[in-house]
């Protein structure tokens, strides 16, 4: 069991204006400041707080010249006790970001909704080959899961498709792009959705202003995969793009209170958009988050369609406080799920696209 520490008031509140400073949608974190002597003269010694009562009987010893003196103590004081809260902030944003790098983490799945789901999951088996690696039906909430991927979830990034009862159409909104996919041969793949009877919005074809070869297709629900050709990897699902609004704002972001790696950003003025890949290993051995920025769009319509991105954490409760810490807001405290007792947190980027942390033990035992 994990032990929180209570925070100390300074942290507190250096807390609470971190989390206020996300309300305008910009990442901004507190500065360690330099610590000022109280006084430059060495023969004056550093005076304790001095309460009004004391200034007061000041003012009437010495006179009106006396009062000001006992009162610039008293505001030499308040700002040296204000520095040094901040540079105690600082040491534990430093530790914490620190912590954020060591952690253990990796992306596990993506969570979206669909109308159908048996159609759905004969379009990713036999069109995109993946497998159905398990599902339940939770009635009394009156919805139901399916796990589909290309390789145990314990080790592989996978998809979690739900199905809620009743609900056969949802608005998939302008902000989530595709999900990517990694192929030998794309034309081949593409010959094969389409005698399958699946949609092909962009047929196979090099990148823009490149060489590799990608396609577009449209599972039934309207949800975009980007087919790409490259060798064997150990992570076919290989991509999720999200756009976003302020493209360094959300590099940021991701780099310190999700410890995720700047893999590389790509301009495309031509065409007036830049992407940025993050991630926790190599493009080709790993999932990556695409970050996408189209040039003057700072806001996009995120429908209801698709939920929230899954990692893996050794401690969601550390990593809910470097959540705060770095500005971001959780909308989950951690702690454990009822019923089946796996401790998670989530949160919202600058962007508002959730993604909820897992306790890497407990997601272990859950798919036990």
């Amino acid at each position: 069991m994990v032990r929180v520490l209570p925070m100390t008031p300074s942290l507190h509140l250096a807390s609470v204006a971190a989390v206020r400073s996300v309300s305008n949608g910009r990442l901004r974190l507190p500065l360690p400041l330099p610590l000022p002597l109280p006084f430059s003269a060495p023969s004056l010694r550093r005076p304790s707080l001095i309460s009004l009562r004391t200034i007061s009987q000041q003012e009437g010893f010495l006179g009106r010249r006396g009062g000001r003196y006992a009162r610039n103590f008293s505001s030499v004081e308040a700002g040296a006790a204000g520095n040094m809260a901040q540079a105690s902030i600082a040491l534990k944003q430093e530790e914490a970001l620190e912590w954020v790098k060591k952690d253990n983490r990796r992306m596990l799945h993506v969570v979206y909704r669909v109308g159908d789901l048996d159609k759905t999951i004969k379009f990713y088996t036999e069109c995109l080959g993946m497998k159905l690696l398990r599902k339940r039906d939770i009635p009394e909430e009156r919805y139901t899961n399916a796990f589909l991927g290309y390789g145990p979830e314990d080790s592989h990034f996978v998809v979690e498709l739900t199905y809620n009862y009743g609900v056969h159409q949802y608005d998939i909104g302008t902000g989530f792009g595709h999900f990517g996919i990694a192929v030998e041969d794309v034309a081949k793949t593409v010959d094969l959705i389409k005698a399958k009877g699946g949609k092909v919005t962009r047929e196979p074809g090099s990148v823009k202003g490149g060489e590799t070869v990608i396609a577009f297709v449209e599972d039934p629900d309207g949800y975009k995969f980007e087919l790409l050709e490259r060798g064997p990897t150990p992570e076919p699902l290989c991509q999720v793009m999200l756009r976003v609004g302020d493209l360094d704002r959300s590099i940021a972001f991701y780099e310190k209170a999700f410890g995720m790696e700047l893999l590389c950003k790509k301009d495309n003025p031509e065409n007036k958009y830049t992407v940025a890949m993050m991630g926790y290993g190599p493009e080709d051995k790993s999932t990556v988050l695409e970050l996408t920025y189209n040039y003057g769009v700072k806001e996009y319509n995120k429908g209801n369609g698709y939920a929230q991105i899954a990692i893996g954490t050794d401690d969601v409760y550390k990593t809910a406080e470097a959540i705060k810490i770095c500005g971001g807001q959780v909308t989950r405290e951690p702690g454990p799920l009822p019923g089946i007792n796996t401790k998670i947190t989530a949160c919202v980027d600058p962007d508002g696209w959730k993604t909820v942390f897992v306790d890497n033990i407990d997601f272990v035992k859950e798919l036990e």
